[in-house]
């Protein structure tokens, strides 16, 4: 056998070696996740608060000539981020003002109507509700708006950027405002 050859064969035998573990790990690594096994796993809310959950962010976000924050799965969302992405500390806090909003929510009463009283009311007996209220509503109105549903459909998309104009007016935009 050549120099060459023994090189080559080498260079082969090792490329295998290491390519093997890689190429099944990238194999059975691309399976993508899917809205309907995130609903089936739920990351941090138990079946009851992520019902209460859903029900407050059709509340903030209900259907109109756009889809509701349930249809575009907003719901889903919040409950990942906080299951997956929120550690120790962050998650009792957020676990505790959930707590706190669900108890002033089954309290009886039309949510809606509870919910924009919590918007206006400065007592300090309800700064935890608020405060719990306040999270999820800012969460809710992001998750909707950078779903791709919303982003493609119901607001100005353009993937690839052009030309910067810092002032024009909503006309001149198309009448919808940008996508993220």
């Amino acid at each position: 056998m050549e120099r060459r050859q023994i090189l080559k064969y080498t260079a082969y035998i090792t490329g295998a070696a290491v390519g093997a573990p890689l190429m099944s790990t990238l194999i059975s690594g691309c399976k993508p996740d899917t809205m309907a096994e995130a609903v089936d796993q739920l990351s941090f809310f138990s079946g009851d608060e992520f019902t209460l959950l859903k029900k407050v962010v059709d509340t903030i976000i209900p259907q109109t000539d756009s889809p509701s924050a349930t249809d575009v799965g907003v719901h889903n969302i919040i409950d990942q981020m906080v299951g997956k992405v929120y550690k120790g500390e962050q998650q009792s806090s957020y676990r505790k003002g959930f707590e706190a909003l669900a108890a002033h929510i089954n309290n009886g009463g039309d949510t809606l109507e509870l919910l924009k009283s919590l918007e206006t009311d400065q007592s300090a007996g309800m700064k935890n509700v608020k405060d719990a209220y306040l999270a999820v509503k800012q969460q809710a109105v992001a998750y909707y708006l950078s779903t791709e549903e919303i982003g493609t459909n119901y607001l100005n998309y353009l993937p690839i950027p052009g030309n910067y104009e810092s002032c024009i007016s909503l006309e001149e935009a198309g009448g919808k405002a940008w996508a993220i």
